[in-house]
C-alpha cells in the first residue's frame, strides 16, 4: 500500500493497542487503520474511557496541502475537524472508511482517551458541535475586542441575570426605549 503523504508503498503492520493492527509508514510515520480492524476492536474492547483534557498541544508534523488518496482503494479521502480552534484534521475514505493520522495524531487522541470514539468524528453531530463552539468563541473574541473586558464582562451579568426574569419582556422593552416614561 502507498503512503497518502510520500507516495510510496512504504506502510508496514503494526499494533497501535493491544487487538488493534493497523499499517504505519516506514518514511512518515504516519498510521493507516482500516475500517474493519478498527470496528472490531472497539466491539471486544469493552467499556468507553472518559475524555482527559490534553497534556500536550497538538501539533501535526505532517499537515500537507495537497489531496490525500486512500491508500486501499485509492479514492480521495476527506477531511474531518476533531477539535474546536485547531488545525487538527483526520482524513477518512468515503469508500472503505479507513482512518488515516498524520504522525502523533493518534498519540494525541490516546492522551486525550479519545481514541476509543473515533468514529464519532465523522458524524453530523460531532462536526456540528466544533462548528457551534467555534462561532461562540470566534463572537465572543469579537466581543471582547470591542467592548472591553470590563464592559463585556458586565453586559454578560445584565444578560444572565434578564434570561431567566420573569418579566423580560418588559425590561428589554425599557432598556429598548429612546424614553421610557414616554407614553
Amino acid at each position: 500500500m502507498n503512503c497518502p503523504i510520500c507516495k510510496i508503498n512504504s506502510l508496514g503492520p503494526i499494533t497501535l493497542v493491544e487487538g488493534l493492527p493497523a499499517n504505519q509508514c516506514t518514511n512518515c510515520g504516519g498510521v493507516w487503520l482500516p475500517s474493519n480492524a478498527y470496528l472490531a476492536w472497539w466491539k471486544a474492547r469493552g467499556e468507553d474511557m472518559p475524555q482527559k483534557p490534553a497534556k500536550s498541544k497538538i501539533d501535526p508534523t505532517w499537515d500537507v496541502d495537497e489531496l490525500k488518496l486512500c491508500p486501499e482503494s485509492g479514492h480521495i479521502m476527506a477531511r474531518y475537524k476533531i477539535f474546536p480552534d485547531t488545525d487538527f484534521y483526520l482524513d477518512r475514505c468515503g469508500n472503505c472508511n479507513g482512518i488515516w493520522f498524520d504522525k502523533h495524531e493518534w498519540d494525541a487522541l490516546v492522551e486525550r482517551n479519545l481514541h476509543d470514539n473515533v468514529n464519532e468524528f465523522f458524524t453530523r453531530p460531532w462536526q456540528d458541535d466544533i462548528h457551534a463552539t467555534e462561532r461562540h468563541n470566534h463572537m465572543h473574541r469579537i466581543y471582547l475586542e470591542k467592548l472591553g473586558s470590563e464592559d463585556y464582562e458586565r453586559i454578560r451579568q445584565v444578560r444572565e441575570w434578564l434570561m431567566d426574569h420573569p418579566r423580560r419582556g418588559m425590561l428589554l422593552a425599557f432598556l429598548q426605549a429612546d424614553d421610557p416614561y414616554k407614553v
